[in-house]
């Protein structure tokens, strides 16, 4: 009961779920670890044991595989992970003041930690080209003015690895309009490569079955409408440009017939 109540009290924990977009699978963990400089080895304590717990029933075990993270393609590994600048608060302060993030970027713990495989080894993560987001006073733009003067640093942050590669960087920044928390959101594009998927061509969505080549033919229709658009000149009508096109719709069992029509609905998949 004791071991309960502490449980539901603490404030730090991880959420995971696993994604699978047709051949490729993606885990996505959001991760709150513990607080305060000295408590690296904590932290990558309960890293461990967040990597450790996870559910992968689904994905079996494979002879190449060799650590915890190659049964999925991709994992994306984001949150408040709490990780400091270990520099004094004044070393901060100049090296943010210049807007020269190198001396501070040399004292962080994560990358530190990362660096010497003591956590999430074998992750990456995109080159940090904005100030620290943590510890602002709530609703200014002043790092913390306490009495405790913490330290400036990147306590938000993503990781990414992947089995192939497969993971490119496009956007990595923070929102500094964002001011009512001591935190300033920070948030990530990225672009996946997926795999075909390795089934048949007629899979199991939540609301029916979804066909493959339904969506094929879609795409291709999108792709020659906007080529035909771009090509036209303002006053073409759209008679100019229409074209019989495929009705693709969710249905209670396997799809075996797709028909051609004049008009069509959307088909989108997330």
């Amino acid at each position: 009961k004791q071991w309960y109540q502490r449980r539901v009290r603490g404030n730090k924990g991880a959420v995971s779920i696993v994604l699978t977009v047709f051949g490729t699978s993606i885990l996505l963990v959001t991760a709150h670890l513990r607080a305060h400089a000295s408590k690296v080895k904590e932290r990558n304590y309960e890293t461990e044991r967040i990597a450790t717990s996870l559910d992968f029933s689904r994905y079996p075990q494979e002879k190449h595989h060799q650590g915890i993270f190659d049964k999925v393609d991709c994992v994306f590994w984001f949150g408040d992970l709490n990780y400091r600048n270990t520099c004094k608060r004044h070393t901060a302060e100049d090296a943010i003041s210049r807007g020269d993030l190198q001396p501070l970027l040399e004292c962080d713990q994560l990358i530190q930690q990362v660096r010497e495989k003591q956590t999430l080894a074998g992750f990456s993560e995109a080159t940090i080209s904005f100030p620290p987001t943590f510890k602002f006073d709530p609703g200014t733009s002043n790092y913390d003015t306490s009495t405790k003067q913490r330290v400036p640093s990147w306590t938000d942050r993503i990781l990414y690895r992947s089995v192939e590669d497969s993971i490119t960087n496009r956007t990595y920044h923070h929102c500094p309009s964002l001011t009512s928390s001591d935190h300033r959101p920070v948030f990530g594009v990225y672009l996946v490569t997926l795999k075909p998927s390795p089934i048949s061509l007629t899979i199991r969505a939540a609301s029916g079955w979804f066909d493959k080549r339904a969506y094929a033919q879609g795409m291709k229709r999108r792709q020659y409408v906007q080529k035909t658009r771009s090509s036209l000149s303002p006053t073409a009508t759209k008679e100019q440009f229409k074209q019989p096109s495929l009705i693709m719709k969710a249905v209670h069992g396997p799809a075996k017939v797709i028909a051609s029509h004049k008009r069509s609905s959307v088909c989108s998949v997330m």
